[in-house]
């Protein structure tokens, strides 16, 4: 049995038995953008569907090629556009309406600003008594910002392809060169896979369950240029790709070293355990001054520039004083710059990795005390065990935890400093430190990652008196 939808100027044939989200041969379908998906998308509508497209203005009419449709939505990229919005801009990208990472990529500057400005407004209307956040910060350029990235392998063909996921699939697409990559970065991405292809290095394939070479990630130094990298493969072609590693470092000058990660299996990229087969096992960058060392596992800033502003944000915010805690310290990034502007610094952080390297951080700085626990188990001792003028949290994208609410309301100081990394955490966040007692002071939102949707947020919140 055949059925057929039909939509505007498409239709989508599926065979019965077929899985609906990945059975559908559809054709180009016309659809005009009315506005943005939270996404960055462009947004229509078609009959009773939800139309998003990637890299559509609203206010265009475009030509769709669709990759996916479910019970509500249809999802695809632009095949053409029919009539433009007049402020789209030129740029430096190969890869427009095929690769979907950079759903803003043709937005001018303008343009990308508001929309992520309303973003945050919108996410915090409903608050009562929040502010109307500040204008979005936009530190650097809108390309060759990205100094990490992981790029998924694939060889569909006799060329091994390094790129990412389309929206909404698991079709793999092309962006080699990307310009939003650090250009040392992009410049070793594509060495690696030109090597792959010249070593003749396996590949995984999923579907046919063959095992190779299944991801990379990359990391380079904004202070050096220095490139870590990191292979991720199977135990069964681990040996292959170990000598691919020890060739791209004596090819690259600009790789610092290489590591093999075996790979653990689902979506757990670094997961597995890690092989150094070449050269440093970590690389340094410096951020506000203050220099830290990276590892291939390390969580560090994607964008050093932007990072440095947030951070700068946040210390202006904290303020200055005899006591600070800092929750979700990762390696330190924002507590060796709070140790300028406090007589101590105690920095909380679970993961041991992290809190490892934050505690070889800290011999450098005596003001500073690292405890490695959850925050929500230890916050409370740790406001209660001397008088704090600030706490500041750069939590997970879940945002603060009851634990952590449920302390600052028994022990909470005068003032906390909350960064945020999506507009939804944050609105979930507010009205929460609200019912134990904070009102929010402002809200100043950063663009960390230009031609996304994302943006990030300080938020300073002061306790109010009672009566």
């Amino acid at each position: 049995m055949i059925a057929t939808l039909s939509l505007a100027m498409g239709s989508f044939v599926r065979t019965a038995g077929a899985d609906r989200h990945r059975s559908y041969t559809p054709c180009p379908m016309r659809v005009t953008i009315e506005d943005r998906n939270d996404d960055g998308r462009g947004r229509g509508r078609v009959g009773s569907k939800i139309v998003l497209v990637s890299q559509a203005h609203p206010g265009e009419t475009v030509t769709m090629k669709v990759d996916r449709t479910t019970r509500g939505t249809v999802q695809g990229r632009v095949a053409r556009v029919e009539v433009a919005d007049p402020a789209r801009i030129e740029h430096p990208c190969d890869h427009a309406f095929h690769c979907t990472g950079c759903p803003l990529l043709a937005a001018a500057p303008a343009d990308e600003a508001a929309f992520k400005q309303a973003r945050v407004a919108t996410a915090v209307e409903a608050i009562a008594g929040a502010p109307v956040p500040g204008e979005v910060r936009r530190p650097g350029g809108p390309f060759g910002w990205r100094h990490f990235a992981k790029q998924v392998v694939v060889r569909p063909k006799a060329r091994a392809v390094l790129g990412s996921y389309v929206a909404g699939t698991h079709q793999v697409t092309d962006n080699r060169g990307c310009p939003v990559l650090a250009p040392p970065l992009a410049d070793v991405l594509s060495a690696v896979g030109n090597l792959a292809d010249a070593r003749e290095v396996p590949v995984a394939d999923p579907a046919s369950e063959r095992s190779g070479l299944r991801h990379v990630v990359a990391r380079c130094s904004r202070a050096s240029g220095e490139v870590l990298v990191g292979l991720v493969t199977s135990e069964e072609t681990v040996d292959a790709v170990r000598g691919m590693a020890e060739a791209l470092h004596e090819a690259e000058p600009s790789v610092a070293g290489v590591h093999v990660l075996l790979d653990a299996g689902g979506n757990a990229i670094l997961a597995g355990d890690v092989v150094h087969c070449a050269g440093l096992e970590t690389i340094s960058e410096v951020v506000l001054g203050h220099r830290h060392d990276v590892g291939i596992k390390t969580f560090f800033q994607v964008n050093p520039d932007a990072a440095e502003t947030l951070f700068r944000v946040a210390m202006e915010a904290a303020g200055t004083g005899a006591r600070v805690v800092e929750g979700h310290s990762g390696i330190g990034a924002l507590t060796w710059p709070l140790s300028e502007r406090f007589e101590q610094v105690v920095a909380i952080e679970r993961a041991p990795d992290s809190a490892r390297t934050l505690a070889t951080g800290a011999a450098r700085y005596p003001n500073v005390a690292v405890v490695e626990d959850d925050v929500g188990a230890c916050l409370e001792a740790q406001l209660s065990a001397a008088p704090t003028d600030v706490v500041v949290f750069d939590p997970p994208r879940r945002g603060l935890d009851e634990a952590t609410i449920a302390a600052l309301a028994a022990a909470g100081p005068g003032r906390v400093v909350l960064l945020s990394c999506d507009p939804s955490t944050l609105a979930r966040d507010l009205p929460r430190l609200a019912a134990v007692g904070y009102g929010v002071g402002d809200i100043t939102p950063i663009d960390q990652f230009p031609r996304t949707a994302h943006v990030e947020t300080v938020t300073r919140l002061d306790r109010e008196m009672t009566a």
